[in-house]
């Protein structure tokens, strides 16, 4: 992680943890799609394609797990509720596989 830092710091980028959206936010300005004004991220307008957002496994396997836990939640809700939940459950999943498929060993950052 030290190698990781040292790589954004020089570029002035400035790290945020966002567990809420399952990612870390390497902030800078210019690519934000929250506030394309801020000088920092707003944590509840996180949006997908945004060029700050980065995922780590740990956050696929998180997305996988809430992905899961919402599926037993459809299983115990109505009809239109459950086709909803279940809908947001494939979303996740589609977030953790879009990051495997697209994720790059550490080793990639030296």
């Amino acid at each position: 992680m030290k190698k990781a830092t040292a790589f954004l710091a020089r570029d002035g980028v400035v790290l945020f943890d966002n567990p809420d959206g399952f990612l870390i936010c390497a902030f800078k300005r210019d690519n934000a799609l929250c506030d394309p004004g801020a000088t920092a991220p707003r944590q509840y307008d996180c949006r997908p394609g945004c060029g700050n957002a980065v995922r780590t496994d740990t956050h696929a396997s998180l997305l996988r797990e809430r992905a899961s836990e919402i599926d037993h939640l459809a299983d115990l809700a109505p009809g239109p509720l459950g086709r909803r939940l279940r809908a947001n459950a494939d979303k996740l999943r589609t977030m953790a596989d879009d990051h495997d498929t697209t994720a790059q060993p550490a080793e990639a950052l030296t």
